[in-house]
C-alpha cells in the first residue's frame, strides 16, 4: 500500500503544482494569506473560524521568505488534498481489493470542481478532508483488525483534524459508537479508551489552548464553547431548513461536481454496501455520508459550494465499492466501467474550460452587484485552476500605484485583503492605508469627524461605491468620481449644504 500512497500523493501534488494560483487571492483566501503573514491566530468572527493549526503550518511555510509566501501557501492546500486522494486510493483499495480502483477513484475526485478549484488557493478545507480520509481508512481498519493501536490512531487523527476545522466534529459520533460497540463486544480492550482519549487531547489542544485561553480571559465558559463551535454563524450552522437564498448559485456551482458518472456509481455502491462491506462498516460509512451531506445542504453562506469537499469524498468511497461490485459482473461490465472512469476523468476538465464561454453565449456576461477589477466572474467560478487567473494581483498593484505615495483606501473585506498582502510581501507603497472595517483608521460614522481628523490633507480613495460594501454614511458625505482606466474611486468631500 505504501507504493499506491506514494504513487497518488505524487501525481496530483504535480497536477495541483502546476495549476495553483500564483500570488494574492480574493476573499478567504485572500484572509488566510494576510492572517498567517501577521500571526493572527484567532479570527475576529470567533474561535471557529481560527483553524490553529492550519494557521501554525502556514506560519512555517512563511519562514521560506515573504516574497512568494502567497503562491507557497496556495500550493499548500493542493499538498492537503493529494494527501487527502492518496488516503482515498488505499481506503477504496481496502474496500474492493482492487488497487487499480483505488487509483481511478482518486482521480474521479481530483477533477471534480470544488476539489480542483479548492487545491489552488490558500483554503483550510483541502487539509481537513485529508484528515477526514486518514480517519475513514483507519475506520476500515479499525473494523477488520480491531485494535488499541487502531482506535488510538484514529481518535489522534480527529483530535488534529478539529484543530483544522470543525467538519472534524461532524464523524466523531459515529466513530465513539463503533468504539463502544467494539468494547461491548470485547473485541477492544477496556484500557484503549482511556489511551484514544488521551491521544485525542493532544490532537486538539492548540484548539483548546485557545478556547481555554478565551474562557480565562473573559471568564465566560459558555461563551467559549460557543464561539469554538459556531463563531457569530449560530444560526447557519443550527439552521434545520433549506434556505433558498444563495441555492442557486450554490446549485450551479456544486452541479459542476457531477459532470462524471462519480454520481451514478456511488449509488450502485450504496445498493451493495451491506453486502460488500459487511453490516457494520456499511452503515458507520453511510452514516457519516448522510451527516456530511445534511449538513451542508441546510447550511445557509454564500460559498455553500465549498462545504461539498466531505460529502464528494464520501460519494468518492461508495463509487469505489460501486465499481467493485460492477467488474465482478462480467467482462462487459468491467470494459463499461472503464471507459466510464475514463470518460469521467477527460470530461470535466475539458467541460470546465468550455462553461465560461458558454454562459456568456447563453446567459451574456456575468454580473456582480459589486464589480471586482480585472475580474472575469465566469472564469473565476467556473473554472477550477488558477494558474492563469491573476486578477487580485493585477488590482492590487494598480490600485496601490494609483494611491501611492500616501492615499487612504477605503475597502471591504474581499478588496482589503490583496492590497495588504501585495503590500506587505512586496515592499511596495509603504505609505498607503488600506481601510476596512477593522482599521487601522476610526470607522466612518456619522459626519466621520474622527476618520477625516486622521486622514488630514491625504487624498482618499474607494474601491466601490456600492451600498453595503462601503458605509452609508461615507456614501453621503462625499461624491465619488473615477478617472479613465483608474481601478479605485477618488473621495471629494461635499459641502455641508449638500450632505443630507
Amino acid at each position: 500500500m505504501g507504493s499506491l500512497w506514494f504513487v497518488t500523493f505524487l501525481v496530483f501534488a504535480v497536477l495541483y503544482f502546476l495549476t495553483c494560483q500564483r500570488g494574492v487571492s480574493w476573499q478567504d483566501s485572500g484572509r488566510f494569506q494576510w492572517r498567517i503573514l501577521t500571526g493572527q491566530y484567532q479570527d475576529e468572527l470567533g474561535l471557529a473560524l481560527s483553524h490553529p493549526l492550519y494557521i501554525a503550518a502556514g506560519r512555517a511555510i512563511l519562514r521560506l521568505g515573504a516574497v512568494d509566501f502567497p503562491w507557497r501557501l496556495n500550493f499548500f492546500s493542493g499538498l492537503g488534498m493529494a494527501v487527502a486522494l492518496a488516503n482515498l486510493a488505499v481506503t477504496a483499495t481496502l474496500l474492493t481489493g482492487r488497487r487499480w480502483i483505488g487509483l481511478v477513484a482518486a482521480a474521479m475526485l481530483s477533477v471534480c470542481h470544488a476539489v480542483w478549484w479548492l487545491s489552488t488557493a490558500a483554503e483550510v478545507y483541502t487539509w481537513s478532508v485529508a484528515g477526514l480520509t486518514g480517519e475513514l481508512w483507519l475506520l476500515v481498519l479499525l473494523f477488520r483488525r480491531p485494535g488499541a493501536r487502531v482506535l488510538v490512531a484514529l481518535a489522534l487523527v480527529n483530535g488534529l483534524g478539529w484543530s483544522i476545522h470543525n467538519f472534524a466534529l461532524l464523524p466523531l459520533p459515529v466513530y465513539i459508537t463503533v468504539a463502544v460497540i467494539l468494547l461491548v463486544r470485547r473485541k477492544l480492550p477496556g484500557w484503549s479508551f482511556p489511551l484514544a482519549a488521551c491521544a485525542w487531547l493532544i490532537g486538539a489542544s492548540p484548539y483548546l489552548a485557545m478556547i481555554i485561553r478565551q474562557a480565562v480571559s473573559s471568564g465566560d465558559l459558555v461563551g467559549a464553547v460557543r464561539s469554538a463551535l459556531v463563531g457569530e454563524y449560530g444560526g447557519a450552522v443550527l439552521n434545520t431548513h433549506l434556505v433558498w437564498q444563495n441555492m442557486k448559485i450554490s446549485l450551479v456551482l456544486g452541479s459542476l461536481n457531477f459532470v462524471s458518472f462519480l454520481l451514478p456509481l456511488a449509488v450502485a455502491g450504496w445498493l451493495g454496501f451491506r453486502r460488500r462491506l459487511g453490516g457494520g462498516l456499511a452503515v458507520s460509512i453511510g452514516a457519516i455520508t448522510a451527516i456530511e451531506i445534511v449538513f451542508v445542504a441546510r447550511y445557509p453562506v454564500p460559498d455553500q459550494f465549498t462545504f461539498l469537499l466531505p460529502s464528494l469524498v464520501t460519494l468518492a468511497v461508495a463509487a469505489a465499492v460501486g465499481m467493485g461490485w460492477l467488474v465482478e459482473g462480467s467482462r462487459k461490465g468491467r470494459s463499461l466501467v472503464v471507459a466510464g472512469c475514463v470518460i469521467s476523468i477527460l470530461l470535466p476538465p475539458a467541460f470546465y474550460a468550455m462553461a465560461p464561454a458558454l454562459v456568456r453565449r447563453y446567459y451574456g456576461a456575468i454580473r456582480r452587484q459589486r464589480e471586482l477589477p480585472f475580474r472575469d466572474e465566469a472564469r473565476y467560478w467556473l473554472v477550477p485552476w488558477k494558474h492563469n487567473e491573476d486578477s487580485a494581483r493585477r488590482f492590487a498593484q494598480a490600485a496601490l500605484s494609483e494611491a501611492a505615495p500616501d492615499g487612504i483606501i477605503v475597502a471591504d473585506s474581499t478588496s482589503a485583503n490583496p492590497l495588504r498582502v501585495t503590500q506587505l510581501t512586496q515592499g511596495t507603497a509603504g505609505g498607503v492605508t488600506v481601510q476596512d472595517e477593522t482599521g487601522p483608521m476610526p470607522p466612518f460614522v456619522g459626519d466621520g469627524g474622527a476618520f477625516r481628523t486622521a486622514a488630514d490633507r491625504r487624498t482618499i480613495y474607494a474601491v466601490t461605491t456600492v451600498a453595503g460594501y462601503v458605509s452609508p454614511d461615507l456614501l453621503a458625505a462625499a461624491r465619488f468620481d473615477r478617472p479613465h482606466q483608474a481601478v479605485l474611486y477618488q473621495v471629494h468631500w461635499k459641502d455641508p449644504a449638500e450632505t443630507p
